[in-house]
């Protein structure tokens, strides 16, 4: 049965700025396209350059509707753009995003980033915390959906 919900989600007041992501588990694995990241109260992914700047538009882009992501088992989409999860180490962890996204606490997306990974690295980061008011404004909502 599927699972819908509303993400919250923010863009930065100014172009190239975000907060750190903080602890996480870290496993980088430099020729892979998406790392998975989980921090307390907290996960994300980094993406590869070639597939950022694609994602980032689709997730923070202004395309007059909602952005959609789904979560299947073994694929994501984000609006139009399939990606096929194959590996038993990112099928575990798209099984762990889809179990945080089940809360029931409101949930917060915005760009982070953190020290350990290569310079322009961005995190989409999927938070239970809101983001720093300061830096962040609001935006339209994210929809989500779990197959």
């Amino acid at each position: 049965m599927a699972f819908d919900r509303m993400i919250k989600r923010y863009s930065a007041y100014y172009a190239g700025w975000c907060v750190a992501f903080g602890e996480h588990e870290i496993a980088y694995e430099q020729e892979k396209d998406i790392q998975w990241v989980f921090g307390e109260a907290k996960v994300g992914i980094t993406l590869a350059p070639r597939l950022r700047r694609l994602f980032i538009r689709e997730l923070l882009g202004q395309h007059g509707e909602i952005p959609r992501i789904t979560l299947g088992e073994t694929s994501a989409w984000i609006n139009h753009l399939e990606y096929p999860v194959r590996e038993e180490k990112d099928l575990v962890a798209l099984s762990r995003f889809r179990e945080f996204f089940r809360c029931p606490e409101d949930i917060h997306m915005f760009l982070t980033s953190h020290f350990c990974y290569p310079p322009g690295t961005r995190i989409v980061t999927f938070s239970k915390k809101k983001p720093l008011i300061i830096m962040y404004k609001e935006i339209a909502p994210l929809a989500l959906t779990i197959e």
